[in-house]
């Protein structure tokens, strides 16, 4: 558990060992001090930190029943640094966002298909649905929209992460579509001026590094009287609501990976000079659609 947790650098974690070295008389550094088996477990529970349980093999002296607890401890720690617990050096960093990345990606998916059955499919087949003609759908993420397009729509896609866009080609396949799905920002688009009729986003603009910059750029390659399609969630109309995911969203923020719980969406969309044509709220503005020209 230490060498985990040693990793990572967790407070919580810290002040928990520390009583625990106050307790016992050991100081929680003094490695000299531990006995074989616990020295192998303590630099064993680092490496699984790093590399996960399928990167790193288990000292032949370890117990099968401290394996196990040590290999839980990681799993837990890796799935802290997924909700934002982001604590390892920085040159770990890129060995574990690899990992941490394909994981997320799923997980992302998975979350979002029990959400689509729990009611938001209709939403996302109304905004991916009313798309036709050229096609570029930003954030595409693991490609949950790409079933809802018309048949006659050529869709081009863009997504930062590798890992969903793996996921998204394995679905377009399924589903016999073709679709052209790149890497890339949403704010710095690859594509020319005028390249698409339409512009779809769900839940983009509440986690983009830069909304008016990916507003913009959705501009930029629309065509004349092309239109952007979004379905985000967004601050409340209720006061009460709103204040409550003001207060809420730091944290939210660092659970998610930046998501913005209290995006005010019309008004970004309307400050990048986008005319607000249909929108339609659910759950007290908490969800909306809007469909707007450029």
């Amino acid at each position: 558990m230490l060498g985990v947790t040693s990793i990572n650098r967790c407070a919580a974690c810290n002040r928990v060992h520390q009583r625990w070295a106050r307790a016992t008389g050991l100081a929680i550094d003094d490695l000299e001090a531990f006995a074989p088996e616990e020295a192998a477990a303590h630099a064993y529970g680092q490496a699984l930190a790093v590399a996960g349980p399928r990167g790193v093999t288990a000292p032949p002296a370890l117990s099968a029943r401290h394996r196990r607890e040590l290999e839980a401890s990681g799993l837990a720690m890796e799935l802290a640094n997924l909700a934002g617990n982001r604590f390892l050096p920085e040159r770990r960093a890129t060995q574990r966002s690899q990992i941490g990345g394909a994981r997320a990606a799923r997980a992302y998916d998975v979350a979002m298909r029990v959400a689509d059955g729990a009611g938001l499919r209709p939403a996302r087949r109304r905004i991916a649905g009313g798309a036709s003609g050229d096609v570029l759908e930003i954030g595409v993420g693991t490609g949950l929209n790409l079933g809802a397009y018309p048949p006659d729509a050529s869709l081009h896609a863009i997504d930062p992460s590798d890992h969903a866009l793996a996921i998204a080609a394995r679905r377009a396949g399924r589903l016999a579509l073709r679709a052209a799905l790149q890497t890339g920002d949403a704010a710095a688009m690859p594509y020319p001026d005028h390249s698409f009729d339409v512009v779809v986003g769900t839940f983009v603009l509440c986690s983009v590094g830069d909304v008016a910059a990916t507003l913009h750029e959705s501009r930029r390659v629309l065509r004349p009287g092309g239109s952007v399609r979004f379905l985000e969630h967004a601050r409340s109309d209720h006061r009460s609501i709103a204040r409550l995911q003001g207060r809420l969203a730091p944290s939210w923020a660092r659970a998610s990976g930046g998501c913005r719980l209290d995006h005010d969406v019309r008004a970004a969309i309307e400050g990048a000079g986008l005319r607000i044509t249909e929108e339609r709220s659910h759950a007290g503005g908490l969800l909306v659609e809007i469909v707007a020209a450029a």
